[in-house]
């Protein structure tokens, strides 16, 4: 049950505000866009319900995300047609705007800023071989579903999952020999997968 005092509330709307952006990311990260207001709303109404069990000895974004996340997957599992990050990519979302957020609450500028990582994202997708390329295309500017990707290139579905892991994991090299990665940015832990 959410808190019945106005503070908490002003609080927590002022928390949200501070943390939607990276929240949203998150989000379209993990699911794409068409969706993503959906879960983005969805999310915000789950946090208020559950205000009274954020420990608040722990950092807020975080928490939010968490929660986004579950949301994002109990969608998908009543939307047989959205599409959900798997977890270990949701860890290296999390990672990645985690560092983000460290940086900015603690005042520093990460040795990247993110309008950088925009450049070097730009660049890694260009060098893609094209069969590589579209897809990513498809699936992550466009938010076209893997089935309808397979459809209009006439590939079986499966086919398409396997060519859109071979363009992430040579994007993830690319990104990662520029040092675009959170834990080669702000010095985060472990290593993006």
């Amino acid at each position: 049950m959410p808190p019945t005092d106005p503070t908490a509330r002003e609080l927590f709307e002022v928390l949200v505000r501070d943390h939607a952006d990276a929240l949203m990311a998150s989000i379209r990260a993990g699911i794409g866009r068409a969706h993503a207001d959906d879960v983005f709303q969805e999310t915000v109404l789950v946090a208020w319900r559950r205000l009274a069990d954020y420990d608040r000895t722990r950092p807020f974004g975080p928490w939010l995300r968490g929660i986004a996340r579950l949301v994002a997957m109990d969608l998908a599992s009543r939307q047989r047609r959205m599409q959900v990050a798997d977890p270990a990519t949701f860890d290296a979302i999390e990672r990645n705007v985690a560092a983000f957020e460290r940086a900015r609450v603690e005042g520093a500028e990460p040795a990247m800023s993110f309008r950088e990582r925009l450049v070097a994202l730009d660049d890694c997708l260009s060098r893609l071989p094209a069969m590589y390329a579209e897809v990513v295309q498809a699936a992550y500017r466009d938010d076209r579903q893997l089935a309808d990707i397979a459809r209009a290139t006439s590939d079986n579905e499966e086919a398409v999952k396997k060519r859109l892991q071979r363009a992430r994991a040579l994007l993830a090299h690319c990104l990662r020999g520029k040092g675009a990665f959170a834990d080669e940015v702000g010095g985060g832990e472990g290593a993006v997968a």
